[in-house]
């Protein structure tokens, strides 16, 4: 696994879409930028400039076209599927503008889930996911089933679902978008609060 005391960087990145033909799409364009480790860095512009695909492209959920990504000093552009597969279960965390939560399940059981795909018991994984919810200030809603939780509290049960496997990478994509002003001030003083205790960047 690689060290990834270094930042976060992409060198002359591209990713196109239906290359050489008609319908040929440029989504991301020779960009490259570093980020610092335990830092909060953000990507701004219009609706569909390409900042989804650029945290799909750290993330390690696309390759790209051309160029380089790197996490810490490992180059993980042309790495094997295995490898990525495994880079995003043990280092990278995601919370997306969807929740992707599973309704019939309860708040402790969703955030369990990325965990009971290792070698972990289903118990520990549930008492694990107890902790997190309660580092979110979600212990009074721990049994509660996700259609009973509100906005705000579904994107706590994201956040704690996303800080599961210890990331040192926390990737979020529009995480504010479904919620208001006062929530989403609330969601970034708590995505700073896990920054600067759990070490994440």
């Amino acid at each position: 696994m690689c060290d990834l005391t270094s930042a976060i960087r992409t060198e002359n990145v591209w990713k196109t879409y239906h290359p050489r033909s008609p319908r040929q799409v440029d989504a991301v364009r020779d960009i490259s930028i570093e980020i610092e480790e335990g830092t909060i860095a953000a990507l701004g512009g219009p609706s569909g400039s390409g900042k989804s695909t650029a945290l799909s492209l750290i993330g390690l959920l696309t390759r790209p076209s051309q160029g380089k990504v790197y996490l810490g000093t490992e180059d993980v552009s042309r790495v094997s599927e295995v490898f990525r597969t495994k880079m995003r279960r043990d280092t990278i965390g995601f919370i997306f503008q969807t929740q992707y939560l599973i309704p019939q399940l309860t708040a402790t059981e969703n955030v369990a889930l990325p965990l009971l795909c290792t070698d972990i018991s289903r118990s520990k994984a549930e008492e694990i996911a107890k902790e997190r919810l309660i580092s979110v200030d979600m212990e009074h809603r721990l049994d509660f089933r996700v259609v009973e939780l509100s906005g705000g509290e579904l994107q706590r049960v994201s956040i704690a679902r996303a800080l599961m496997n210890k990331p040192k990478i926390l990737i979020a994509d529009e995480p504010s978008s479904s919620i208001d002003e006062a929530l989403t001030k609330e969601l970034l003083n708590t995505l700073r609060t896990m920054v600067d205790d759990e070490g994440l960047t």
